[in-house]
């Protein structure tokens, strides 16, 4: 496009000055332009240039000419230019598209970064899950085997209990059997001394009757 105005503007110039236009493309491209297009983009002045080079001391229709050449070269340069170079208005375009490729590659990153945070958020809410059951597993192991060991502590005090039970009541019945020995032998003492006692005084009583007897014998002789 800008070449196009660049063209028409050596064109309009040439038509302005009643110069003739040597050159086919230059005729078929100025076709359909304004003035306020030709003045923004023009790029030789062929008219200005035209006087030059009369001045100079050539004549008019080697001005003419030469003015247009250069006019050609100048637009055939722009051309060069403008497939080697890109313009104002494309790099802007080539900058949005840009800018909405980047935009559309960060919201697919955020996405994607959403997604893999829910995707761990999901992972970590299993694991605490799994780890609260575990937890709860081990909690109640734990809780039945205090329960078991309590319930063992109390059947082994209870037997212990009853073993020490049995101890005092065989004990007692040995202090009572023991008791009642020693009963019976004090009493089997008492009742010897009591019947060494009475032999005694049944001896004494004899020999004391012997004596008196013998004693009257005695005295009646």
């Amino acid at each position: 496009m800008a070449l196009q105005r660049a063209i028409f503007g050596v064109t309009q110039q040439a038509s302005l000055a009643g110069l003739p236009l040597l050159h086919p493309l230059l005729r078929t491209m100025a076709s359909g332009a304004t003035k306020e297009a030709v003045e923004r983009t023009l790029v030789v002045d062929t008219l200005a240039q035209t006087k030059k080079f009369e001045t100079l001391g050539l004549s008019r229709e080697q001005a003419e000419n030469l003015a247009v050449y250069l006019s050609e070269q100048v637009v055939l340069d722009r051309m060069r230019l403008s497939e080697k170079f890109t313009t104002k208005v494309e790099l802007e375009k080539s900058m949005l598209e840009q800018d909405a490729r980047i935009g559309g590659f960060k919201a697919e990153l955020v996405q994607k970064q959403d997604m893999h945070l829910a995707t761990l958020q999901k992972d970590l809410d299993r694991q605490q899950n799994y780890l609260d059951k575990i937890r709860s597993e081990v909690r109640h192991e734990i809780d039945k085997l205090s329960a078991s060991q309590r319930l063992d502590l109390n059947l082994e005090k209870g037997r212990m209990r009853d073993d020490l039970q049995q101890m005092r009541d065989k004990t007692i019945e040995l202090e009572i059997k023991l008791d009642r020995e020693v009963n019976d032998i004090r009493a089997g003492m008492e009742k010897a001394k009591n019947d060494i006692i009475k032999s005694t005084i049944a001896i004494m009583g004899t020999f004391s009757a012997i004596a008196f007897t013998i004693t009257r014998l005695m005295a009646t002789m």
